[in-house]
């Protein structure tokens, strides 16, 4: 019981994240639809991180970090994704969410 508790907490974090990177990517990229998770950690300095790809091109990869609480601007894109960046510097999806 308490293992199915965890893992549907893991899973709505993953949804919630998954909505802001999607947000995030949207924004700052051209002609981005939709993202894929690949994987899901935390790196060996305690950061929780999200792998995926854009549009279902696994050319597309980014990696994700999550600090604090959410997903902001921390990700590191391939240079296949970093060629639709549409802004020098990408704003983070609490600037997004106040334009909006």
């Amino acid at each position: 019981m308490v293992n199915n508790s965890i893992e549907k907490k893991q899973s709505d974090r993953i949804a919630i994240e998954k909505e802001r990177i999607e947000i995030y990517f949207k924004y700052n990229y051209k002609d981005i639809h939709n993202i894929t998770i690949t994987d899901v950690g935390t790196n060996p300095m305690g950061t929780d991180y999200i792998d995926g790809y854009a549009n279902g091109d696994e050319k597309l990869d980014f990696s994700a970090s999550l600090y604090d609480k959410h997903f902001e601007n921390g990700v590191v894109v391939s240079a296949e994704l970093g060629e639709l960046a549409k802004f020098d510097v990408d704003k983070s999806v609490s600037e997004i969410e106040k334009l909006e």
